[in-house]
């Protein structure tokens, strides 16, 4: 279901006005949080079976439209089990899912001309790049550069306020609740407040800071 938001229902990031980066280049302006559940964890053998997107604005973040669905599974014998017992896949619950070629052809006008944005975002971006050389369907045209929470989070695992880098990890390091993760809209939101908390972070300073002098600097 494709729905448009003016505004997130999520915690507001009050420090971020606009005009933020005013030389910022178009491509910047917009991020796409992405979310994929899969039957498997490589992307040339398994296939997608869930997907959520977050469009959401650079600036304020925002979500200005959002998307999820389920995804027509066509090679499950190729499936981990494991990966659909944690998708919580069943014949019953994905009667009504979509071909991914339909999926796709929605989620190229959310993801075009954005920064890819998620937790872990390679894995997703690479079972969406797979899927378009699949269907033979255009991938959408978006920033080189991925924004990844993971990576984002990596002075907080370094400084000891995290045990991983988990989205789990991260999530209860900042008290968000996460009452249905590995759903991909769930997960998706997740990453967008991990986000939050971390620009929220970033902008009054202080683990990298330390973490620079406990170390003795840059060299």
């Amino acid at each position: 279901m494709l729905l448009a938001h003016p505004a997130s229902h999520t915690t507001p990031v009050s420090f971020l006005h606009p005009p933020l980066f005013p030389s910022l280049p178009p491509q910047l302006r917009t991020l796409a949080f992405i979310d994929l559940e899969t039957t498997g964890l490589d992307a040339s053998r398994h296939e997608v079976l869930e997907v959520a997107i977050l469009r959401v604005d650079a600036r304020s973040l925002h979500v200005l439209a959002e998307y999820e669905t389920r995804v027509q599974p066509s090679r499950l014998a190729n499936a981990h089990p494991e990966s659909l017992a944690v998708c919580g896949y069943s014949d019953e619950a994905w009667r009504d899912a979509l071909p991914l070629q339909e999926v796709l052809a929605t989620v190229t006008p959310l993801v075009a001309g954005t920064l890819v944005a998620g937790h872990n975002t390679s894995f997703d971006w690479g079972f969406l790049v797979e899927g378009y050389r699949r269907t033979e369907l255009p991938l959408p045209s978006v920033d080189y550069h991925r924004l990844d929470t993971a990576s984002l989070a990596w002075p907080l695992l370094a400084t000891g306020e995290v045990e991983s880098l988990s989205l789990n990890a991260l999530a209860k390091r900042f008290g968000l609740h996460r009452p249905t993760p590995h759903r991909a809209m769930a997960d998706a939101r997740c990453a967008l407040e991990v986000a939050r908390c971390l620009a929220i972070r970033m902008s009054r300073g202080g683990h990298l800071e330390r973490l620079l002098e406990e170390s003795g600097g840059v060299s």
